[in-house]
């Protein structure tokens, strides 16, 4: 009996120590190097395809935070006063971090909740393609050039599909994941963004679809995918009759 009061007692001791509460975010960010009083700008794209601000904040001794309130899990971006890319992140319930890399925005950091942390990972690997083809890209231009030049169709045909083959690698790995990870909401982004792809396949994007976790369907973005998935099946089903 005393084992148990005391677990109890340590789980609420370790649920007051968060600083928000649920439908609440709390973003501490890390900004080394930059210096006080640079503001740093939350923003997202509303409806319209605009890019709006939600917040915004001042660093303090290489240091941010910005807290609010939140209903569901979207993507938004940190833009830093006098660097030119944003930092993208999930705006979501929990304590998120986010640690700014002013000399190489592309390694800047974000984690703290599940949906960062899937979304961290992502981008790491992500990140090793993309390297991959630039320095394929950047190896292998002149050459391409002097086949070209030659009219050395073979060679050229060579240097195209070592560049298809890395590309093919990150392809396959945006496919993959929506299965993989079926509680990320980085998958329900992908899902979506396959609506558009020439290579669409309704059986697969459903049945992918079906295996999510109940709350990413209950999203905006899940419940637009449910609803253009019967309309694409529904669409089908009444050709077939004709």
């Amino acid at each position: 009996m005393k084992k148990i009061a005391f677990l109890l007692v340590l789980s609420l001791a370790i649920f007051s120590c968060s600083k928000v509460r649920k439908g609440e975010f709390l973003i501490s960010g890390k900004a080394k190097g930059i210096a006080d009083g640079k503001m740093v700008v939350l923003k997202k794209q509303n409806e319209f395809g605009l890019v709006v601000n939600v917040d915004s904040a001042k660093v303090k001794d290489g240091k941010f935070e910005i807290k609010g309130k939140v209903k569901e899990p979207s993507m938004l971006a940190v833009f830093v006063s006098g660097l030119q890319q944003p930092i993208p992140f999930i705006l979501e319930t929990g304590e998120i971090e986010i640690t700014v890399d002013k000399d190489s925005i592309w390694k800047s950091e974000i984690g703290g909740t599940d949906n960062n942390e899937y979304f961290q990972k992502f981008n790491v690997k992500l990140n090793t393609f993309q390297k991959k083809l630039m320095e394929y890209q950047n190896k292998n231009i002149q050459k391409l050039m002097d086949a070209q030049k030659k009219n050395d169709i073979a060679a050229v045909e060579k240097l195209k599909k070592g560049y298809t083959e890395i590309q093919k690698g990150m392809d396959e790995f945006m496919s993959a994941y929506p299965d993989e990870n079926k509680d990320s909401f980085i998958s329900l982004l992908l899902l979506q963004n396959m609506f558009n792809s020439p290579k669409f396949d309704l059986a697969k994007v459903t049945k992918t679809f079906s295996n999510f976790d109940s709350e990413l369907k209950e999203t905006k973005i899940g419940k637009d995918i449910a609803l253009k998935l019967k309309t694409i099946q529904n669409t089908q089903d009444a050709q077939k009759k004709k």
